[in-house]
């Protein structure tokens, strides 16, 4: 991978265009539930933005700005790898050696593969013969699937009695694994158990750890895992499209625990909560990162600080699954479902069991440029409330594009990949 070692700017006609974006997108015929655009360098930000109504059809409640927190879901997963980089700089993890779950995960360990159920509907249990690492925990390819990815796991937990819930004990992640490890590929609770991982070989929960290792050497205060009343009351409300009409928009009462006091398990796939300015600082963060960024001049003012070695860096954009070939299958297949099942930003990339694409500890990367703009080797993902990231070495920037908008019918993209798609289109038409 090529990287810049020359600062991007936006042009005043490119920030104009991307004010144009935010208006039009909110502003549409029956609008938009709130947006935040967002966009930086290694050096600080270029671009950030929020336009709407913090409580969705209800402007007498507020609009949304800098301090708005959102829910951020799975764009928890990648603070996790940043952290288990950062131990395995430290020699306190391994990506590869399988003592470290034996060690630091053993309920997960003792766990066999679940291969389908008998005609009395007994689960089918068999005995793992295949190695559980941080690697696989952090790529989806340990097997450990969540419930609502996997139909034969959400039967077990059924028929063993277990309502599916929010996970607030570690006993809540404890089920047979979908698969021997490493031979698919399926989303699911590896990077919670990962999370776990970090907490025990540390001493430290999660919430401790990402504060004094990754959140305050950026001066990050407002992310967090605990719902305090402070942060509920910034809360922009999460709502979800009509069934029949994606322009009417619902709000969606939140399922998860909404008080410090109920949170219990720290979830690291999909605990925290946080603005958008904070996570741009963190991805602002990993740019930092770069050898790249370091060759680019003296540093300023904005500039943060490194979280990873060189070393972590290039782990975190290098393909960690395994070699195409007819034994990886299953792996590259199950990575491209998952990705169409999401309307990944190029379908291209996808197409052909996910060809342009790989996963590396912590991102997807797509192998080619993307027509929407970014270059070939970026990584990124999102959270379950369409809070998307992407984090472009070769050009040396990092945008987001968030809302609060959760998507429950499978086979229906969500409106907001097409702003997603338009804003990284009109970021890289903006740079100079």
């Amino acid at each position: 991978m090529t990287v810049t070692t020359a600062i991007p700017h936006l042009s005043p006609k490119g920030k104009a265009s991307l004010d144009e974006l935010l208006a039009t997108t909110v502003e549409s015929d029956k609008g938009r539930p709130a947006v935040h655009f967002g966009l930086t360098t290694a050096d600080g930000p270029l671009y950030l933005a929020c336009k709407g109504d913090k409580v969705y059809g209800e402007p007498d409640k507020g609009q949304v700005n800098e301090d708005t927190t959102l829910q951020l879901y799975s764009m928890t997963k990648v603070v996790v790898s940043v952290a288990v980089l950062q131990l395995v700089d430290q020699g306190v993890l391994s990506l590869d050696d399988p003592a470290i779950v034996d060690k630091h995960a053993p309920e997960l360990a003792a766990m066999p593969v679940l291969t389908g159920f008998d005609d009395a509907d007994k689960p089918i249990l068999t005995p793992r013969t295949e190695a559980l690492t941080l690697r696989r925990l952090l790529t989806h390819t340990s097997g450990c699937s969540y419930d609502f990815t996997n139909a034969d796991v959400a039967k077990y937990q059924v028929l063993q009695g277990v309502t599916p819930r929010w996970p607030v004990a570690v006993e809540d992640n404890v089920r047979p694994l979908s698969f021997q490890p490493g031979s698919a590929w399926q989303y699911g609770v590896g990077i919670d158990w990962a999370g776990l991982i970090v907490e025990r070989a540390t001493g430290k929960n999660l919430e401790e750890y990402f504060k004094a290792n990754i959140f305050s050497p950026l001066g990050i205060e407002d992310i967090t895992f605990y719902p305090t009343p402070q942060v509920v009351e910034r809360l922009q409300a999460a709502c979800a499209p009509d069934a029949d009409d994606d322009t009417v928009y619902t709000h969606v009462p939140s399922t998860r625990p909404m008080t410090p006091e109920t949170v219990g398990l720290l979830s690291g796939g999909a605990g925290l909560f946080g603005t958008a300015k904070s996570y741009l600082r963190f991805l602002q963060g990993i740019l930092a990162s770069s050898p790249a960024a370091a060759a680019s001049g003296t540093p300023t003012t904005t500039t943060a600080p490194k979280l990873l070695s060189p070393t972590g860096f290039a782990t975190l954009f290098t393909n960690s699954l395994p070699p195409r070939s007819p034994e990886s299958k299953d792996v590259y297949a199950g990575l491209a479902a998952q990705l169409n099942r999401m309307f990944y930003v190029d379908t291209e990339h996808v197409a052909n069991d996910a060809q342009y694409i790989e996963h590396s500890v912590g991102l997807v990367l797509n192998t080619r440029d993307s027509r929407h703009g970014r270059k070939a080797g970026s990584g990124c993902w999102d959270g379950a409330a369409k809070t998307h990231y992407w984090l472009d070495p070769t050009t040396g920037i990092a945008g987001i594009c968030f809302t609060q908008l959760l998507v429950f019918s499978p086979g229906k993209p969500s409106p907001f990949v097409k702003t997603y798609n338009a804003f990284e289109r009109t970021v890289y038409d903006a740079l100079a």
